[in-house]
């Protein structure tokens, strides 16, 4: 009898965070295979190649072993079940597709999102990748294994408190991730390995954060250090070169990166947002001209920008020097830039269009910050 599809039960060279060896199954078709990961990893000691199963002296043998038995069963009945009753052969897509189906509770519904994520690689921004990634090591500690039928409107709710109870995330963190969860579930649902929307119930929240920014004065004060030479060291001059750049432009991390002399027309800023892939127009005031007019980093890019986390660092650093007592990142420059745009009188339109928005109530979050700090300043008159 040939079915077409030969399979059988591996255990990986490569050990797993736990320092266990996975236990795969290995599918086989016209010098072709395919890998579909179980839930099980044990010693390689602990493993039987000829019998293809856990040996007895692993303490949990049983359990391990009636989960291999559960999907050589289901394997078996899938591919005689097609050689009864269908004329075309099985492929291996299907074959997996079949096991991977069902919410089967012995696979890994992470595992298998990694791989999507590992395939998809080049048709994703270097950035969404690593996010997701990250998004898959958080779920991770929630759960040490996570198979399609775990992912229920419960597990969704107690990772949800779980973030914000145990991992102190706030609410628009754990919101973020509950939106990756919720875009890894759609993945699973339009390949057909989940049938339920575990989703369909729950609101993810969405609030407005605290968005920290500069006074006038506060800038003044970076600027005045910079220009006069009191920022020493070529790194720490590097960044904040870069960062009130970005305070007077509005640029986000992502394209002060790849900002190159090219990007620039008639004293004006022509750039494809990285985040959005719309064209912005920005006009270059004195100040941000006068940062350029120093020798850039090399023909092809304006700044040598460094990764986000030594930037960070480096500005967090450098506030506190310079009595700022706010977190400053780069994001904190795009947040100066907006809310300078606003306190000067520039229309909300405009700033909508400069910050590259494609929502105007995004830029109107800006508006009511401003709102805010004039409440409090003119609270001041209530002393007199």
């Amino acid at each position: 009898m040939n079915t077409g599809i030969t399979y059988s039960f591996i255990l990986k060279p490569e050990v797993n965070k736990n320092g266990l060896n996975p236990v795969y199954i290995r599918a086989f078709k016209k010098g072709k295979k395919i890998e579909i990961a179980t839930s099980v990893a044990v010693q390689k000691d602990d493993w039987s190649e000829v019998k293809q199963r856990v040996k007895r002296k692993n303490k949990t043998h049983e359990k391990h072993n009636l989960i291999l038995d559960a999907f050589d069963k289901k394997a078996l009945k899938y591919i005689l079940n097609n050689f009864v009753h269908s004329e075309t052969q099985l492929t291996l897509r299907q074959f997996k597709d079949y096991m991977l189906s069902e919410g089967f509770s012995g696979e890994s519904f992470t595992d298998y999102i990694l791989n999507y994520l590992n395939e998809s690689k080049p048709r994703l921004k270097l950035e969404s990748w690593w996010s997701y990634k990250s998004q898959i090591t958080k779920l991770l500690k929630f759960s040490r294994v996570v198979s399609f039928g775990d992912v229920t409107e419960k597990f969704i709710n107690d990772y949800h408190w779980y973030m914000l109870n145990v991992l102190r995330n706030n609410e628009n963190t754990a919101s973020k991730s509950l939106r990756s969860l919720r875009t890894f579930v759609n993945i699973a649902i339009r390949y057909g390995y989940i049938k339920n929307n575990p989703f369909r119930f729950i609101a993810i929240k969405k609030v407005d954060g605290k968005r920290d920014f500069l006074t006038k004065e506060e800038l003044n004060r970076l600027s005045d250090s910079y220009h006069d030479g009191k920022v020493s060291g070529t790194k720490d001059r590097e960044i904040i070169k870069y960062f009130l750049f970005s305070c007077y432009t509005g640029l986000r991390y992502s394209d002060l990166k790849t900002l190159d002399s090219s990007s620039i027309k008639d004293n004006a800023l022509q750039i494809k947002m990285h985040k959005t892939g719309h064209i912005v127009g920005i006009p270059l005031t004195k100040r941000a001209l006068q940062l350029l007019a120093e020798k850039p980093m090399s023909d092809s890019n304006l700044f040598r920008v460094y990764c986000n986390k030594v930037t960070n660092r480096i500005l967090k650093r450098i506030g506190e020097e310079h009595g700022i007592k706010k977190k400053l990142t780069c994001h904190v420059a795009r947040h100066t830039f907006a809310t300078t745009c606003i306190t000067l009188g520039i229309p909300i339109e405009v700033v909508s269009k400069l910050l590259g928005h494609t929502n105007l109530r995004t830029t109107l979050i800006y508006a009511k910050v401003v709102d805010n700090v004039k409440e409090r300043e003119m609270s001041k008159w209530n002393s007199l």
